[in-house]
């Protein structure tokens, strides 16, 4: 039994003003897959290592930081390769695809993660199994669901099952090309948006129906249901909740197990809201400094890296410069890449005259003036071990003005691990406070904080859906509509 395994793994943010270019993308060649401990392809290895008969032909996997739209010559470069990998050491009994679900790309009309599952299976043939496995923030297309086989979807926010959600869409292959099952898929589609920072699957709503799946797979017949918050910024006419359901054969229960999920979301959709410690801006940091816990992590919400924002707005630094009682705070991962150039350009120990805000792209620029002193700098930033993401980053600058330091960075940047902070010469844990440019931490930094405070700030992943602008999102769409009708029968697709 061959099993391939190809992926195109990144969130698109469309409203970034910065794209992703081909130069972000990390590509994984098949040794890399097999050598390396790369996201859910790890938990596809180790799942198909357990059966003595089953050869895991990893072929290509690419990924990138969340950011801008997708270039379309870098997708095409992608895709191109992808499929030709496949024909080149096919024939298959059976293919592992891991994407994200939020893949936007430009001058593309369709969704992309559906554009590339769809190529794949007309290279492969109608007979021929596709597994795919998922981000929870990802949506679901028709046509999405008709060219795979069976889904995963990850089942924790902040994501710490990537392995277990790789191994399940392993599992579900192996199963259907050992049993020759024609497994049964169906989605109700929910006009609801949810972004991450409100679906925390430590919280409820999230907590409770990402806590039912376990009782939704072991019922007879069923093999997996899952749920897709969707990617919420995004205004496209895809973008909402998906609940899914795929039985063994029974097209009957996958329908129905899908609509009782669904109407168990929709029952929930008022309670997604936010949960966690929130604050505006000048009140949020300085609650972080006064506050007896150590150390505090404060999200700059509104411009969070990690959901494709550009990471270029300086409104956080400015307000903990402004305010003499902010101290001991760190502020990290603002995307500049000409104050990164001249900053570096001036060496460590030097002092600087910067201009912060000159270079936002996803805001006005400002004019605030301030002079720093390098204490850190280097042509490349290189973090030990498996990352997320990148284990190389650009061009990066660490300042200090008065009571704060900042980071500088000539590419956006994730700070979402200790690691980050050391390869920068500071100590995640010995500093009263970090702003990091994300929403809710990630596991790592969700691990040594005492205290996280999510400020509301303003950006492209601002979080009052409200506040954005909607040109092709279908109508209504909760909360941006909140008095009318929905029935689950008008929203289900599949067989």
């Amino acid at each position: 039994m061959r099993i391939g395994i190809v992926g195109l793994s990144i969130e698109i943010m469309l409203a970034s003003p910065v794209p992703t270019a081909w130069d972000a993308i990390q590509h994984y060649t098949g040794s890399d897959m097999s050598e390396g401990d790369l996201w859910m392809v790890r938990g596809m290895l180790a799942r198909m290592a357990q059966d003595g008969d089953v050869e895991p032909v990893p072929l290509y996997w690419a990924t990138a930081l969340p950011g801008g739209p997708l270039e379309l010559s870098a997708y095409r470069q992608v895709k191109d390769k992808t499929l030709a990998l496949i024909g080149e050491h096919g024939p298959f009994d059976g293919m592992l695809v891991a994407n994200h679900g939020a893949l936007e790309v430009q001058g593309l009309d369709v969704d992309a993660d559906t554009d590339f599952v769809r190529a794949i299976r007309n290279v492969l043939g109608p007979n021929v199994p596709i597994g795919v496995s998922l981000d929870l923030h990802g949506d679901m297309t028709p046509d999405l669901l008709d060219a795979s086989t069976v889904i995963s979807v990850l089942r924790t926010a902040p994501h710490r099952d990537d392995r277990q959600t790789g191994y399940r869409a392993a599992d579900q292959l192996i199963r259907v090309i050992r049993t020759g099952i024609t497994p049964k898929k169906s989605v109700v589609s929910l006009p609801i948006l949810v972004p991450g920072e409100t679906a925390v699957t430590a919280l409820e709503p999230a907590k409770s129906l990402y806590g039912a799946l376990p009782e939704y797979d072991s019922m007879p017949g069923m093999m997996e249901a899952n749920i897709l918050v969707g990617f919420a910024w995004n205004d496209r006419p895809w973008t909402a909740v998906s609940a899914i359901a795929v039985s063994d054969g029974d097209a009957a229960l996958a329908r129905a197990q899908a609509t009782r999920l669904a109407r168990a979301i929709w029952a929930r959709r008022a309670d997604f809201n936010l949960k966690m410690e929130t604050a505006e801006v000048r009140q949020g940091l300085r609650r972080a400094v006064e506050c007896p816990e150590r150390p505090v992590f404060v999200s700059d919400s509104g411009d969070n890296t990690t959901a494709g924002a550009a990471g270029d707005l300086t409104l956080v630094l400015q307000a903990a410069l402004e305010d003499e009682q902010v101290r001991d705070i760190v502020v990290t991962g603002i995307t500049a890449p000409e104050t990164v150039r001249k900053l570096v350009q001036a060496g460590v120990g030097s002092t600087v005259e910067i201009e912060l805000g000159s270079e936002h792209l996803s805001r006005p620029k400002t004019a605030h003036r301030v002079s720093v002193v390098v204490e850190a700098c280097g042509e490349e930033l290189v973090l030990p071990g498996f990352q997320p993401y990148r284990s190389r980053e650009g061009a990066w600058a660490k300042v200090r003005s008065g009571n704060v330091i900042a980071t500088f960075h000539a590419n956006s940047i994730g700070i979402t691990t200790p690691h980050h902070f050391l390869a920068m010469d500071i100590d995640p844990a010995r500093h009263k406070a970090y702003v990091v440019k994300l929403g809710y931490l990630h596991p790592q930094l969700e691990d040594i904080s005492a205290r996280h405070i999510l400020l509301l700030s303003d950006g492209t992943s601002q979080l009052d859906m409200t506040r954005l602008q909607w040109n092709v999102l279908p109508r209504p769409t909760y909360p941006l509509d909140t008095d009318f009708e929905w029935d689950a029968q008008a929203r289900i697709y599949g067989d």
